[in-house]
């Protein structure tokens, strides 16, 4: 797979905006999100339907929640995302948060993704 195919992967899982047929299209049955502990649903999360079912409810406290890619940066199956979370909360409070995602894709699909994130602005809007 081309480093350029790898990154339009990832591109799609940040274009899917939520839509599950789209993330399960474009990461692997048996992937593993480490996710950084304070964000919503912080943890460990192995498999789609673990990270679907646990990772993701987490939407729902938002009435927009997307991740915008500013740079990307691959190394051989490694595609490195520098960016911003942006979002409203269901309670109406605008969030904006910098991260840095490692996805590991093999086969055409998103095996691993580790984050981490500047959790404090996504908890003030969360009130938590």
């Amino acid at each position: 797979m081309s480093n350029s195919a790898q990154i339009d992967v990832v591109r799609r899982f940040y274009g899917a905006k939520g839509d599950l047929d789209v993330i399960r299209s474009v990461v692997a049955e048996d992937a593993r999100w480490d996710i950084a502990e304070g964000f919503p649903n912080g943890g460990v999360h192995q498999g789609l339907d673990r990270i679907i079912g646990d990772f993701f409810p987490f939407l729902a406290d938002f009435e927009e929640f997307r991740c915008v890619g500013d740079a990307f940066f691959e190394d051989g199956d490694h595609v490195i995302v520098l960016g911003r979370y942006l979002g409203t909360t269901t309670g109406g409070k605008a969030v904006s948060s910098r991260f840095a995602h490692v996805f590991t894709v093999r086969a055409g699909k998103i095996s691993q993704l580790r984050q981490t994130s500047d959790t404090l602005p996504i908890a003030r809007a969360l009130d938590r």
